[in-house]
């Protein structure tokens, strides 16, 4: 690749791949793929080397309309117990802040400006009003992604590729599960997060970590996050894991995950004898 076109990849959204493992038993080979839901970079190019080659593509689970809908629903509730409820003042203020809340000009007093476009707090919580603390964070979260330009999903890329080649897909959860396990992520955790996490900081470091394939790195940077937690993370690899492994045993199967189960899956898979090794320039 020359220089110029070295520039114009670097200066475009495309990445190559690097969270990506060769499982192989008995002469049969996949390809394990740590997904980050949503990323500032795309990897198509990467995405369609990997899938062409695969008979059968599996999926953390359903990203259609429909399942999308149900978890809008599922994440709504009442005010009573709500998120914003839980926050302190300085952390209200600090969102505020990273979300990039207008501020009021130096012509108007605070008051005028508030009678105008309501408090800040005010504002957060109309922001997030009328729904359940996980998806509350969620919504305050992609909001501050979008901003930053995290408009990429691997698995919908992955999902689209794999539907244009004709591939066999499979989904190793019901979207029931999914939002039986959000469900379950202690308020708490969210509360710290927000509370203590510095999110730039948090986001540039996953970036980072992403691109070069660090998955012990990016372990470590991903436990502040809430749902690094045990419905999430603990419980649900060895389903997972178990619901993946006839398909690793048949061979030419590529599965996608959130990248946090990779650690625990390749532990699995490993004990159950497939060598895994990275597969990143393959």
């Amino acid at each position: 690749m020359n220089v110029l076109a070295r520039v114009r990849r670097f200066l475009s959204k495309e990445r190559d791949l690097r969270m990506i493992w060769e499982v192989e038993k008995e002469g049969k080979k996949s390809l394990l793929v740590g997904a980050s839901h949503f990323f500032p970079y795309h990897f198509r190019g990467s995405l369609r080397r990997h899938i062409v080659g695969a008979d059968t593509v599996l999926l953390e689970g359903p990203l259609d309309e429909g399942a999308m809908r149900k978890v809008i629903e599922a994440g709504a509730g009442p005010d009573r117990g709500s998120l914003y409820d839980a926050l302190d003042a300085r952390t209200i203020q600090k969102l505020n802040q990273a979300l990039a809340v207008s501020s009021p000009p130096f012509s108007a007093s605070q008051l005028y400006w508030d009678i105008l476009q309501g408090a800040p707090e005010d504002g957060l919580r109309t922001e997030i009003r009328g729904m359940k603390p996980w998806m509350a964070f969620f919504h305050l979260w992609a909001h501050y992604r979008r901003r930053d330009g995290w408009t990429c999903t691997i698995e919908l890329d992955a999902a689209r590729i794999a539907a244009e080649m004709g591939k066999d897909v499979h989904y190793l959860e019901t979207i029931e599960e999914q939002i039986e396990a959000l469900n379950r992520i202690p308020l708490e955790r969210i509360v710290n997060f927000l509370k203590n996490a510095d999110w730039e900081t948090y986001r540039d470091d996953f970036v980072r970590h992403y691109l070069a394939g660090d998955l012990p790195e990016l372990v470590a940077t991903a436990r502040a996050f809430p749902t690094f937690c045990e419905p999430i993370i603990e419980r649900r690899d060895p389903v997972l894991h178990e619901r993946m492994s006839p398909f690793f045993e048949q061979g030419n199967a590529i599965a996608f995950v959130g990248v946090t189960h990779c650690q625990g899956l390749i532990a699995l898979l490993r004990a159950q004898g497939y060598a895994v090794i990275p597969a990143a320039g393959r």
